[in-house]
């Protein structure tokens, strides 16, 4: 299915940075739209309207269930990914007092939180930034109350072998969360075939609002509320609903199931057309975590004899918005932790951009971004190779 070009542009520009955010989709807009305006009422109010209010909140529930494959009672709807994270960290913490383990490599929602509930460990990956399995293994086995991962990294893409992990996690008697917030949507999911206790789902990072997510927490598994209040979610989190978010959360995730029946692969193909474009017009470009499976709409790419800085502020005025990691980070830049855990060396750290794709992008797209991409290679190798000589070359 080719994407239409209505929405998910901005003044022209070519917006590849997904996987901070991504523009709301037509569709959402027009479900949230009543609940702004005339839908306005508290779903918790005792008369008609209000209930017809609350009919659609369930409704919500049961559309991000389905995306997930797990039950709507299973749901528990939060502001996004960080306050599930964080729910869920703090109920595993307290089931043996073992603390969280984590891999090096994850977002810090659940870095600093394992920290910060203390006994927190962490897990090295490879260069691809795969978990090392004995390393792994040794983790769950030295007591620890839960383990977390990210099943999709957020700056590479690299999928974890989500199985393999969760099995060792079991083997030990750990409780296993997920961070889900970059495979929601992009790849297909069905959490009651996996072996996890909770996991982390953000809307806006495909085509939802902002301020809205969800904790899946499997039937049967723990929970000890963080708020307390009125009662609302069942008394898993209480707080007057987000209704106008939660509605865009149910309608983008009946969206994005859509598109993965309908567009299985094109997503992927068109990232790897981008990076077989680009590197036969530029050498000295590496593809991290090219050698294990990511999902379809990340590309991190590391630029021989360039900085990622010199490369943004070039490739922003001529249209093309990516970045140079994660987006908590942007504002206070520093080497991306990521690739610095995955052993790769400071200058490809510096020198390394992320695309990220969405099922809006189109190959025509694809192709105006190698276009603007190699030249803007060109311009600051030059401006380097004038300053200092040759350019050197990383080599994996």
């Amino acid at each position: 299915m080719t994407p239409s070009r209505d929405w998910g542009s901005y003044e022209g520009v070519i917006y590849w940075d997904n996987n901070a955010t991504t523009p709301l989709d037509p569709e959402v807009y027009a479900a949230m739209e009543p609940f702004l305006k005339e839908r306005f009422f508290n779903p918790s109010a005792g008369y008609g309207c209000a209930g017809s209010v609350r009919e659609a909140v369930e409704e919500a529930r049961a559309d991000v269930a389905a995306l997930l494959g797990a039950l709507p009672s299973e749901i528990v709807f939060t502001s996004g990914g960080t306050e599930a994270t964080n729910m869920a960290f703090r109920q595993m913490a307290g089931e043996r007092n073992g603390g969280i383990g984590v891999l090096s490599t994850d977002h810090d929602a659940s870095l600093k939180t394992a920290v910060a509930l203390g006994q927190g460990r962490v897990c090295p990956v490879d260069r691809e930034g795969r978990a090392v399995p004995e390393e792994w293994e040794a983790m769950c086995a030295a007591g620890v109350s839960g383990v977390s991962f990210a099943w999709a990294n957020n700056e590479t893409g690299a999928l974890q072998e989500e199985a393999a992990l969760c099995s060792a996690a079991r083997r030990h008697g750990a409780s296993v969360h997920l961070d889900m917030v970059q495979c929601a949507g992009k790849i297909p999911v069905d959490l009651h075939g996996m072996e996890v206790d909770y996991a982390s789902v953000s809307a806006h990072k495909f085509h939802g609002p902002k301020g809205a997510g969800c904790l899946y927490r499997r039937s049967g598994a723990g929970f000890s509320p963080l708020l307390f209040g009125g009662g609302q979610e069942h008394g898993l989190r209480s707080g007057t609903e987000n209704v106008p978010g939660i509605i865009g959360f149910g309608a983008a995730a009946r969206a994005a199931l859509r598109h993965l029946e309908e567009d299985a692969g094109r997503l992927a193909r068109l990232r790897d057309s981008f990076e077989s474009l680009l590197r036969a017009q530029v050498d000295g470009v590496t593809v991290h975590s090219g050698g294990m499976e990511r999902i379809p709409n990340t590309s991190n790419l590391a630029f021989d004899g360039c900085t990622a800085e010199a490369l943004m502020l070039l490739l922003e005025p001529a249209g093309l918005l990516c970045s140079a990691g994660s987006a908590c980070h942007t504002l206070q830049p520093m080497p991306s932790h990521v690739l610095t855990a995955m052993g790769l060396p400071d200058g490809a750290v510096r020198s390394s951009l992320r695309f990220s794709l969405s099922f809006m992008t189109t190959q025509e797209e694809v192709e105006q971004a190698v276009s603007l991409v190699a030249a803007a290679v060109r311009k600051v190798r030059g401006v380097q190779s004038s300053r200092t000589g040759p350019v050197l070359v990383y080599k994996p």
